[in-house]
Protein backbone atom coordinates (compact mmCIF):
# COMPACT_ATOMS: atom_id res chain seq x y z
CA UNK A 1 0.00 0.00 0.00
CA UNK A 2 2.97 2.13 -0.66
CA UNK A 3 0.44 4.20 -3.17
CA UNK A 4 -1.72 5.50 -0.62
CA UNK A 5 -0.69 8.91 1.09
CA UNK A 6 -0.81 9.34 4.83
CA UNK A 7 -1.58 12.90 6.32
CA UNK A 8 -0.78 14.22 9.61
CA UNK A 9 -3.26 15.66 11.84
CA UNK A 10 -2.66 19.17 10.94
CA UNK A 11 -3.24 18.02 7.18
CA UNK A 12 -6.15 16.63 7.99
CA UNK A 13 -7.62 19.70 10.28
CA UNK A 14 -6.11 22.52 7.61
CA UNK A 15 -8.64 20.89 5.23
CA UNK A 16 -11.73 20.14 6.81
CA UNK A 17 -14.78 21.73 5.16
CA UNK A 18 -12.83 22.16 1.58
CA UNK A 19 -15.76 20.59 -1.15
CA UNK A 20 -13.09 17.70 -2.13
CA UNK A 21 -12.02 16.63 1.07
CA UNK A 22 -13.75 14.08 2.56
CA UNK A 23 -13.14 11.96 6.51
CA UNK A 24 -15.13 9.20 6.97
CA UNK A 25 -15.27 7.76 10.67
CA UNK A 26 -15.21 3.66 10.10
CA UNK A 27 -16.09 2.91 14.40
CA UNK A 28 -19.26 1.63 15.06
CA UNK A 29 -22.05 3.86 15.21
CA UNK A 30 -21.77 4.42 19.21
CA UNK A 31 -18.52 5.36 19.27
CA UNK A 32 -18.84 7.73 16.60
CA UNK A 33 -21.68 9.18 18.17
CA UNK A 34 -19.33 9.48 21.30
CA UNK A 35 -16.39 10.87 19.45
CA UNK A 36 -15.36 11.67 15.87
CA UNK A 37 -13.41 14.25 14.14
CA UNK A 38 -15.85 17.00 13.31
CA UNK A 39 -17.66 16.95 10.02
CA UNK A 40 -16.86 13.19 9.80
CA UNK A 41 -19.32 10.62 7.89
CA UNK A 42 -19.39 7.67 9.43
CA UNK A 43 -19.33 4.42 7.50
CA UNK A 44 -18.96 1.06 8.19
CA UNK A 45 -16.15 -0.68 6.54
CA UNK A 46 -18.16 -3.68 6.06
CA UNK A 47 -21.66 -2.73 4.38
CA UNK A 48 -21.67 0.30 2.11
CA UNK A 49 -22.04 0.65 -1.09
CA UNK A 50 -20.80 2.96 -3.93
CA UNK A 51 -23.55 5.85 -3.40
CA UNK A 52 -22.02 6.11 0.30
CA UNK A 53 -19.38 7.47 -1.19
CA UNK A 54 -18.45 11.19 -3.04
CA UNK A 55 -19.45 11.06 -6.91
CA UNK A 56 -15.94 12.80 -7.13
CA UNK A 57 -13.22 10.35 -8.21
CA UNK A 58 -10.81 13.53 -7.74
CA UNK A 59 -11.72 13.99 -4.55
CA UNK A 60 -9.48 13.33 -1.16
CA UNK A 61 -11.19 10.52 1.47
CA UNK A 62 -9.42 9.97 4.51
CA UNK A 63 -10.87 7.03 6.43
CA UNK A 64 -9.83 6.49 10.26
CA UNK A 65 -10.87 3.91 13.18
CA UNK A 66 -9.76 3.21 16.54
CA UNK A 67 -7.84 0.60 15.42
CA UNK A 68 -7.46 -2.87 16.51
CA UNK A 69 -9.56 -3.92 19.74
Amino acid sequence: MDDIAELSVAEVAARIGQPDFHVVDNNGAGRWRRSHVPGAKNLNAYSFDQHDLPDDLEATLVFYCSGPG
